[in-house]
This record gives structure tokens, sequence and C-alpha cells, in this order.
């Protein structure tokens, strides 16, 4: 996973299948900037691959950083694309937001994705 801010304040987790990129390494200097964001990520309906090891990493990551979180990321979107993302896996993301108080959406393509993601910005600044 790579974090891709050349949309910034949209910041796209993506895949990169380099195993070296550590995705936790890379959110935590995002974290560090001190600006406010909005993470979005493509669901690829395979969370299962990741080892145990990644997702508890992942976790711990999460954990530590959960006043950060809190504070900067305005909101995570997931992009579903044409498979709509299925139902535990978002009662589970929902769980994780209100857990790290970043509200999860839920869209369609990356378009979405965006001007979900300037309308959620917008009414954090207001």
């Amino acid at each position: 996973m790579q974090i891709d801010k050349s949309r910034f304040p949209l910041v796209f987790l993506r895949e990169t299948g380099d195993p070296e990129m550590n995705a936790e390494i890379e959110l935590a200097a995002l974290l560090g900037e001190g600006r406010r964001f909005v993470l979005i990520s493509k669901h690829s309906h395979d969370e299962a691959s990741a080892s145990h090891e990644a997702r508890k990493a992942r976790a711990q990551f999460f954990k530590q950083n959960k006043g950060r979180l809190r504070e900067l990321c305005a909101a995570a979107i997931v992009i579903e694309g044409v498979t709509p993302t299925p139902m535990p896996f978002r009662l589970a993301a929902q769980g994780v937001g209100k857990a790290l108080g970043v509200p999860f959406h839920f869209v369609q393509d990356e378009e979405a994705a965006a001007n979900c993601g300037k309308e959620v910005l917008a009414r954090k600044s207001a």
C-alpha cells in the first residue's frame, strides 16, 4: 500500500504490489504534517489475504494514533466499485470508525469518493 497525496487533502491509499511499502509509516508521516485530510481507498473484497502479522500491525498503528486520526482525518471513504461491500465488512468498518472517531462512507467510484471527501471537508471547516 502506498499513500498518494497528489490530490491533497484527498489522500488515496493505493495498492502497489510492493511488499516493502509500509502504509503505516506513510500514514504516520501524514499525521505528522498536522493537516486535515480525507482517506480514500479501494476495497479489494479480499482483506483475508493480509497476513495475521500485517493485520495486527495495522490495528496497533490505529490504536496508537487514535487521537491524531480523530483530529486530522475527517473521514475514511471506501470505493466499492461495481460489487457492493459485504455487510459484515461495512459493519466492522463502521465500528472501527466509531472507535477512532472517523466516519466511514462507501461510494461506487473515485469521482464519487472525491465529491464525498470535499463535502465532508467543507462541513468540518464550517
